[in-house]
């Protein structure tokens, strides 16, 4: 990563997922709440959205060098759309098999952080759509990301 700058390895992320999962569509920053899902076909073939966190200073990775040169971490929120809970969790086990360990340019390998599957029910209290989601982590500073970690 150059200087600060997150976007470069973000695009990696998501170049990563769309070239591995070439049959799903992939969304950026979509809003999830009840009311938007509720709207979506619940005959919809399953979609992925991505939620990108920011740059985050983490209190140890500290360096001599200043402030700039400290270990910064970051994360995303990614979540698949699913008409049925089974479609969801097949897909969802599937993304995070690829997804924990890999290694986007400029980070450190993805850690998986939090990850589950929900049902989000119609006003009738049945269920409508499916929520499955998982949390990556990563650490990333600028040119040598984890440097202080001793394999």
């Amino acid at each position: 990563m150059a200087g600060l700058n997150l976007i470069p390895v973000q695009d990696n992320i998501l170049a990563y997922i769309r070239e591995e999962f070439p049959g799903y569509e992939v969304y950026e920053d979509e809003i999830l709440d009840e009311d938007s899902l509720l709207r979506v076909d619940n005959n919809v073939k399953p979609y992925i959205v991505i939620r990108w966190g920011g740059l985050m200073r983490n209190n140890r990775g500290g360096s001599f060098a200043g402030v700039r040169y400290d270990e910064y971490s970051s994360d995303f929120n990614l979540s698949i759309i699913a008409p049925t809970p089974k479609q969801c969790r097949k897909a969802l086990n599937i993304i995070y098999d690829k997804l924990v360990g890999w290694q986007p340019v400029g980070g450190t390998p993805l850690i998986p952080e939090v990850s589950g599957v929900y049902v989000v029910p119609n006003e009738n209290g049945k269920p409508h759509i499916y929520v499955g989601n998982c949390i990556m982590s990563f650490a990333a500073n600028m040119e040598n990301p984890g440097q202080h970690i001793t394999p």
